[in-house]
């Protein structure tokens, strides 16, 4: 069965009808009317504007919600009110009705009435949601030529994830409704997860919503489709939202390429906490469309303890059923990695022991995983596109590097392999001295950077990057010393510190020639294939 798009109107701006329209060209299957947030911006005009809606003919169903605020909608006002709402504009027969479960639970009447109007059933045949499959391409017939409402029963919690979420479904899984749609709100991507395994053991035999709030929800809004959901939601805009973390539909179906995502689909991601400033998606998506890959790329919030990893991996190992095929791995969790495998007896290749890190995760056939370290050859890489840097030009040189995290252990060994002197320097000397007793470097206080003397300077930490463009790492009067500058940080592609080096004279390396070329060597690690470079290039730099 086809997994819906569809796009909810939070708004009476632009005018209603316009926004069906323009869901419709968009290519929605169904549009959402939140009548509790059109209602809230223009009061009683708002709930006009949805009967009149409702009394024309349009070419798609729409699902009608006034969601109340105790499930993270905006109807803060009276019950009986709401209650009254639903029960009136569900007369005109939107196609579908979401109700919470609570409040149906709670009114007699509302039970009474939508029975009336509301074909539901302990089991969903699926015939409904297929009859729709075409609804883009033709005209309702009129109001009164409108097929019975379909009960949509939903559970919002906004606080969290329960720990039993069966317990959660099962209640709302015994009311009579054709659809069941349970929602919660993610703490990382392994609530979201979480969130999936309903899909994967009951979409198949029930129409199922099942989705997670937030940021780290986006994997659930993505894979909805790979999992036989009844629907996902996505916005006509930014800014026109309906919850936390639901994309665009631009988003879904361009970045995400929802219209190709399928039961086979295998998925990749980014790992980290932070990830939203990310272009992994963009790049390695573009990369795979253009080489036809049937693979999705998305970013994935782990919180930052070590606990937390452990708990994403155990989960995506154990359940080979989200076909988790691979992985980037970024602050802070690049030597949680090299610990997370070397705990669970997989194996770790030689340049990600050297430099006790890992950046890229390669599932094996038999549902074990490879760590490496792919920033090694990007760090190379991107160095040597200055042309005196190139070859042998490293060997020898001074080279000052900023930071002493999971970026820094990368860059410093393969400066060390390709024979450079390096002082590391770090806000937590005790760090930067561990690191530079295990790799075999120069370590000097934080505040000695700005007397520096290298003829290289390179900047490992996150300082300067979006959304705090405005900071640097190095004061200006540190860059006198260096003929050349590197940034790892690519987003945004010219960092204060590169300006401001570039106005003292030094030659630039900018984050996005490293980020490239280590997205190269993880592409080929994963696919098997040489790398579309200059999609990934444009895309990163698009």
């Amino acid at each position: 069965m086809k997994t819906l798009l569809a796009v909810p109107i939070t708004s009476l701006d632009p005018p209603l009808a316009e926004q069906v329209h323009a869901a419709t060209q968009a290519g929605a299957d169904l549009v959402e009317l939140r009548v509790d947030c059109i209602a809230d911006a223009d009061g009683r005009a708002g709930i006009e504007a949805v009967e009149t809606l409702l009394s024309e003919p349009h070419g798609l169903p729409f699902i009608l919600t006034v969601r109340s605020a105790e499930e993270g909608g905006l109807w803060d006002r009276d019950e009986a009110e709401r209650i009254a709402l639903i029960e009136r504009l569900a007369l005109r027969q939107p196609g579908y009705v979401d109700v919470e479960y609570a409040a149906w639970s709670r009114s007699a009447s509302l039970r009474q009435k939508l029975g009336m109007v509301c074909d539901g059933g302990r089991r969903h045949e699926g015939t409904e949601a297929r009859r729709h499959e075409g609804c883009r391409d033709r005209a309702d017939a009129g109001v009164a030529g409108r097929t019975k409402n379909r009960l949509i029963l939903s559970c919002h919690d906004v606080r969290g994830t329960p720990e039993d979420l069966d317990a959660v479904f099962e209640r709302l899984a015994a009311a009579p409704a054709a659809v069941i749609k349970v929602v919660f709100a993610a703490r990382d991507a392994t609530d979201a997860c979480r969130v999936l395994e309903l899909l994967h053991r009951h979409a198949s035999d029930r129409a199922v919503i099942a989705l997670a709030l937030g940021e780290a929800g986006l994997a659930s809004r993505v894979l909805a489709r790979k999992f036989g959901a009844f629907l996902t939601f996505a916005a006509l805009a930014a800014g026109a939202e309906s919850a936390p973390g639901q994309p665009t539909v631009q988003e879904l179906r361009e970045l995400y390429r929802w219209d190709q995502i399928g039961a086979a689909t295998r998925v990749y991601g980014l790992v980290g906490w932070p990830v939203a400033h990310s272009r992994g998606p963009r790049v390695h998506n573009a990369a795979m469309a253009a080489d036809g890959i049937d693979g999705v790329y998305l970013p994935l919030p782990v919180a930052a303890a070590y606990d937390d990893f452990c708990a994403f991996m155990d989960f995506v190992t154990d359940n080979r059923w989200l076909d988790v095929a691979g992985l980037s791995v970024t602050l802070p969790h690049k030597q949680h990695a090299l610990r997370w495998l070397a705990e669970r007896a997989h194996r770790i290749t030689e340049p990600a022991q050297r430099c006790g890190a890992v950046n890229t995760l390669v599932r094996t056939p038999d549902g074990g995983w490879t760590g490496e370290n792919t920033d090694t050859a990007g760090v190379l890489t991107a160095l040597e596109t200055v042309p005196e840097l190139a070859g042998d030009g490293l060997r020898g040189r001074h080279v000052d590097v900023l930071g002493a995290g999971g970026a820094a252990r990368a860059v410093v060994a393969a400066l060390l392999e390709r024979g450079c002197r390096v002082t590391l320097y770090n806000h937590t000397p005790e760090r930067a001295a561990r690191l530079a007793q295990q790799l075999g470097c120069t370590h000097a206080p934080w505040e000695e950077r700005r007397r520096c003397r290298g003829s290289v300077l390179i900047n490992c930490t996150s300082v300067g990057m979006w959304p705090e463009v405005g900071e640097s790492p190095m004061p200006a009067e540190g860059l006198r010393s260096a003929a050349v500058v590197m940034d790892t940080i690519y987003n945004p592609p010219e960092t204060r510190l590169l300006r401001e080096a570039g106005a003292c004279g030094c030659r630039l390396v900018g984050g996005g020639a490293m980020y490239i070329g280590q997205a190269v060597c993880q592409y080929v690690l994963w696919h098997a294939r040489p790398a579309p470079r200059a999609v990934m290039h444009a895309a990163l730099t698009g």
